[in-house]
Order: structure tokens, then C-alpha cells, then sequence
């Protein structure tokens, strides 16, 4: 089988992969031809892993979330068989998945088979999250020689300098409710775990849904604060039902319209997006198979 290895180097943990002889070697064992691409910071851009992917029987990816996400969106319509290997900070996709090893090793033969719900926005598939407003942010902010230094740390510092009321004013429609108001953060998410965070206690990785999570913008000269209890009680208590209050949401859903009042920055799988007016989130029940390396 030939083998196409996908290797970006901005990754704040790609040192296990790039260090490791022994993956490399594996690689080379299990598969008959094999050829490297890594890609760097300044090639994320205008690099066409779809276009690449063309001619080979496999793809290994080596990288975070945003790698994983490039992935899923090039082999969309290509019969090609998906090895993800993760490589990131934080890797909140690969956590949920269970796919990360406690030693840091990778092992390429222990590979688990998934067939993973994907979510969609605008035609662009998502694994992990979709989300604007307070603290999204960092995930694509975070340069590569602090990520590789500092590790997970650097987005808890982040999270510090982006500790910021956002006014997002947007009408959500999932099924048959609606909710408008102006939200600090709007979040689509599949998955138990974003920042690092295990707050989806309701996560099912075959549901064919997602959950939606709003948090309101506090108001006020105690804004502050009010904006610290709410993010406390979503990301650090977490939800185990849904919840609607005149200040979070937390609900289960399968589509959504979301209407923007005006542009605004999305972070797609740590990846940043720009949307504005109409917008149509979906979720797709068991859409790809992936084979996950720890």
C-alpha cells in the first residue's frame, strides 16, 4: 500500500514523532512505499493536502486538532484510508477519542478504528468545536515556538490576556426553538473535552448531535465577575442535563441557523474562520473512519 506521511512541525508535541526513529521505522514496515511531506508555520496557508492525497492508498497525519480537521476536509470525497496521529497541545479531539498515550509514546500498530460524527459549518466539516466569543480565540493565537515551549501552559496564559466580555448579537434556531439575544460565547461542540476541559458529561461520539452552549454577555460594573461564575459553572462544573437559563444554554441538537448581526471571528477545530449573516451548522452521524494511533 502506498503511503502518504503528513507531518506539521508547528505542533507544540511534534518532537514525538519527528524524534522517534522507531515510528518512523514502523511506518516504513507496515506500509510499501512511503513519502514525507512536514509541513511548517509559514506552509499552513497554501498547502493542498487534498491535491496530495491523490494516488495514495493512506494518509498519516501527524499534528493537533487544526491538522486532524485539514484531514477530515481533504479525504471528504477521496477513497483513502485516514491514520491520525496526535501531535498537538492539547489534542481536545484526540482526548475525546481516547487515542492519547499517558507516556507520550506513539505506537502505530496499536491503532483503533472509529467511525466519528462529524459537524458541519457552511460545508466545512468540524470534529471538535465551532465556537466565537470570549477565550476561542487562543486556540489558534498561540505561536509555535511558545506552544513548543511552554506547552499547554501558553494557552492558560492566553486565557489571561483574552479574559474579555465579548457582544455577539445572534439569533440561534435549533428544531423548534429560537434563542436571540448578545452572547460572550456562542459553541457548537462535539466532544468532552475543549480548552483541555472535560465539561460534556453528555458527549456521545455516535449520537449524530451536538450541543449547543451560549452563554449570555453579562452587563453591568460587575461584569467581570458575573463573566467568571458563568465560564466557571460551563467548562469547570460542566453539564451533566441540559440546561436553559436567561444565561447559558446548554442543548442538545442535530441542525441550527445562526444569524449574525455582523462578522465575526469563529475557531473552527483551533482554526480561525471568519462568518457573518446566515450561517447552517449540522451534525453527521458516524460520517468517517478514522484509525487513531497513540
Amino acid at each position: 500500500m502506498k503511503c502518504l506521511l503528513v507531518i506539521n512541525t508547528s505542533c507544540g508535541n511534534v518532537q514525538r514523532v519527528l524524534e522517534n526513529a522507531h515510528f518512523h521505522e514502523e511506518i516504513r514496515k507496515n506500509f510499501s512505499e512511503v513519502d514525507e511531506i512536514r509541513i511548517t508555520e509559514e506552509d499552513k496557508d497554501s498547502f493542498d493536502l487534498k491535491s496530495k492525497c491523490e494516488g495514495y492508498d493512506v494518509l498519516v497525519v501527524c499534528g493537533g486538532d487544526g491538522t486532524f480537521n485539514s484531514a477530515l476536509n481533504a479525504t471528504r470525497s477521496i477513497k483513502i484510508d485516514l491514520i491520525y496521529v496526535p501531535c498537538g497541545t492539547l489534542n481536545d479531539a484526540a482526548h475525546t477519542m481516547k487515542s492519547i498515550a499517558k507516556d507520550g509514546s506513539v505506537n502505530l500498530k496499536d491503532r483503533r478504528l472509529r467511525h466519528i460524527d462529524l459537524g458541519e459549518i457552511n460545508g466545512l466539516l468540524f470534529s471538535y468545536v465551532c465556537a466565537s466569543g470570549s477565550f476561542t480565540s487562543i486556540g489558534y493565537r498561540a505561536k509555535t515556538k511558545t506552544k513548543k515551549l511552554f506547552k499547554r501552559f501558553i494557552y492558560y496564559i492566553h486565557a489571561f490576556k483574552e479574559y474579555k466580555v465579548h457582544n455577539i448579537k445572534a439569533k440561534i434556531e435549533i428544531e423548534d426553538m429560537i434563542f436571540e439575544d448578545i452572547y460572550t460565547l456562542i459553541m457548537a461542540v462535539k466532544s468532552q473535552y475543549v480548552f483541555g476541559l472535560g465539561f460534556n458529561k453528555l458527549y456521545k461520539h455516535d449520537s449524530g448531535n451536538g450541543h449547543l452552549l451560549l452563554i449570555k454577555s453579562p452587563r453591568g460594573f460587575f461584569k467581570y465577575m458575573k463573566m467568571f461564575f458563568l465560564f466557571f459553572r460551563a467548562f469547570f462544573i460542566g453539564f451533566k442535563k441540559e440546561v436553559i437559563t436567561k444565561n447559558i444554554v446548554f442543548k442538545e441538537f442535530s441542525k441550527a441557523h445562526i444569524e449574525l448581526e455582523k462578522e465575526e471571528d469563529f475557531c473552527v477545530d483551533g482554526e480561525k474562520f471568519l462568518l457573518n449573516g446566515q450561517n447552517e451548522i449540522k451534525f453527521h452521524k458516524k460520517m468517517v473512519k478514522v484509525f487513531l494511533s497513540s
